[in-house]
């Protein structure tokens, strides 16, 4: 009987340990799990909770580079609360940039810099600007001559516009209307700019007009973005002017050469349509039909990538 209730109780040890280790082994192999499937998490979302909060901040450098202040500027404003930023009770340091607040006030920051730019007929003093900074962006065949752009300006007064900023110019736009020969001349290679005749330029008023973009540019400062800024303002400016002019006029044919890869790639999104001749010539025969394109164009210009206006020549 003793015997009996021995074995028993050695069975019953026996099975409560197999039990046991069971369990623990379910519970290693579920730890194993756990990790296994926190691993393959961190792998498909970057990593780690680290590299997430990375992506919803700007880290100081940025946010300076972006509003154009100083590093002591920024730590003033966002300790008054000027700038939003994000501190943990307590710390002193380590304080984070909202990137949806910070681009917040980007945004509300270009408004405010569009708002004192101006764009209107350019003077002597601004045609000697402009004519003084072509010499960074063209070739010299390329350039036309400060005694000769006043002959054209006494022919059409109302060819060249600027753009400014506080009262100086920062770009600038030339459309004349030509006689169309002269433009086949210049496309067929047969003459430069620099040989376009006063007396081949007309009157707005005049019928069945010809159009002639020679150039379009910006005083570059060295600022990328500011530079954006400028050439996304004037193109902008540019457009808008092209539009009141062909409502105005009787103009039948806009053309345009490009002397730049950037002056290229601004003709072909305005809708301009390649044509023969020595020189890389565009044509746009219907303003009107173009306007709606051109109207999405202006809209999304912000998104363009690399510049649409020349760039300075390397040196």
């Amino acid at each position: 009987m003793n015997q009996n209730v021995n074995i028993s109780c050695i069975d019953i040890r026996i099975t409560i340990w197999s039990r046991l280790t069971k369990i623990r082994q379910n519970e290693a192999r579920g730890i194993t799990i756990s990790m296994t499937l926190q691993s393959k998490y961190q792998k498909l979302t970057g990593g780690s909770a680290r590299k997430v909060m990375e992506k919803e901040y700007y880290k100081p450098e940025e946010v300076t580079k972006l509003l154009g202040i100083s590093k002591a500027t920024l730590n003033r404003r966002a300790e008054n609360g000027t700038i939003p930023s994000e501190l943990e009770e307590g710390r002193k340091r380590g304080r984070k940039y909202p990137k949806e607040a910070i681009d917040a006030h980007v945004k509300l920051l270009k408004r405010k810099d569009y708002a004192k730019l101006t764009f209107g007929l350019a003077t002597n003093s601004e045609l000697w600007a402009s004519y003084q900074n072509h010499f960074r962006l063209y070739e010299p065949e390329d350039i036309v001559t400060y005694d000769r752009l006043l002959e054209w300006r006494e022919a059409n007064s109302d060819i060249f516009m600027s753009a400014r900023e506080g009262g100086k110019r920062i770009a600038g736009v030339t459309m004349m209307p030509l006689e169309e020969d002269a433009i086949k001349s210049i496309i067929n290679g047969e003459m430069r700019e620099q040989n376009i005749q006063p007396d081949a330029v007309r009157e707005w008023t005049d019928k069945n007009l010809t159009v002639y973009i020679p150039s379009i540019s910006i005083h570059h400062t060295g600022d990328e973005q500011k530079d954006k800024e400028r050439g996304l303002f004037i193109i902008r400016s540019a457009i808008r002017w092209a539009i009141s002019l062909d409502r105005q006029y009787d103009i039948k044919k806009w053309y345009a050469v490009a002397a730049t890869p950037e002056g290229k790639k601004l003709v072909e999104h305005l809708g301009f349509e390649k044509i023969a001749g020595k020189r890389d010539a565009y044509l746009l025969t219907d303003l009107k039909k173009a306007t709606k394109p051109i109207k999405a164009f202006i809209e999304r210009l912000e998104e363009e990538s690399g510049p649409l206006v020349p760039s300075p020549k390397q040196k």
